[in-house]
Order: structure tokens, then sequence, then C-alpha cells
């Protein structure tokens, strides 16, 4: 992924109110069970650091930037998108807060994006028309999502 592509804003879908790591980390496979990649930016937790290391791809950062400036300098990761992180990362959550996790959040199948959540567990998720509206009403469910067609 040479140059990060990103979602349309003019044609997407938008969730909202998705507060809690643990409820989304186990849901996400509902939404988005094609995805290939996960970019997540944000924590220096040496635990979770830990738990991306055997997913990583080694790759350059492949999604738009959250953070051109922060303190302290937030990590980037680049990792394989896999129903095991995801499942492991949801079991970290029930003992880490939102932001030990990341703060920026962002799932591509290739170099299809598929979902960006800059300031992740507060501004709304968004995510490409790729998965189906039964999809996400699913996934809304099970996060306490709020859905709304098109970019907030």
């Amino acid at each position: 992924m040479a140059t990060p592509r990103t979602i349309d804003y003019g044609n997407c879908w938008t969730v909202s109110g998705v507060r809690d790591a643990e409820k989304f980390f186990r849901a996400i496979p509902l939404l988005i069970p094609e995805a290939t990649h996960m970019f997540l930016e944000g924590s220096s937790a040496a635990d979770i650091i830990a738990l991306l290391a055997p997913f990583s791809t080694h790759e350059d950062y492949g999604a738009p930037v959250g953070t051109l400036w922060s303190w302290p300098r937030e990590e980037r990761f680049s990792v394989t998108a896999s129903p095991v992180l995801l499942a492991s990362l949801s079991e970290a959550a029930a003992h880490h807060a939102e932001p030990e996790i990341c703060s920026h959040l962002h799932f591509y199948r290739d170099d299809e994006p598929l979902l960006h959540w800059f300031d992740a567990f507060v501004d709304p998720i968004i995510v490409s028309k790729a998965p189906s509206r039964e999809r996400l009403e699913r996934f809304c469910v099970e996060t306490g999502g709020r859905l709304a067609d098109g970019a907030a």
C-alpha cells in the first residue's frame, strides 16, 4: 500500500456512540470479516505492543495518519487483521482504558479502505459501503452504536 486510499466521505456509513473497546473488537468481525490489514495508532502500553507484535506486517503504516504531531509520540502499527488478534484485543480491553489500546484505527481489504476511525471511541466510525446494511445494524446492536448514512 504505497499511497493510503481513503473512504469516500460522500458515500459511506457512519456509526456513532461506540465507546467500549471490548465490545468493538468482539463485534468488528461481524462487520468486516474480509479485512486483511489493520492499522492502529496510539498505544505505548507494553502489553498491547506485545499483543500486536506477532501480527506485525513489518510494512510502512499504510493508512491516513491521524496524528501528525503528538506528545508523547504515538506509535503506529501495521498488522494483519485476524479473528485471533481481534479476540485478543477484546480480551485486553477488559483491563485497559480505550486510549491505552489506540487513538486511531483503520481496516482495509488489501488496498481497499473499509473503516476509518480517527479519534477512536470518541468520534463516529466511517465505514465504506462495502459492508451490507444488515451487517452494520448487527454491529450496532452488539456495540451500542447508532447508524447513519453519510459522513457526520
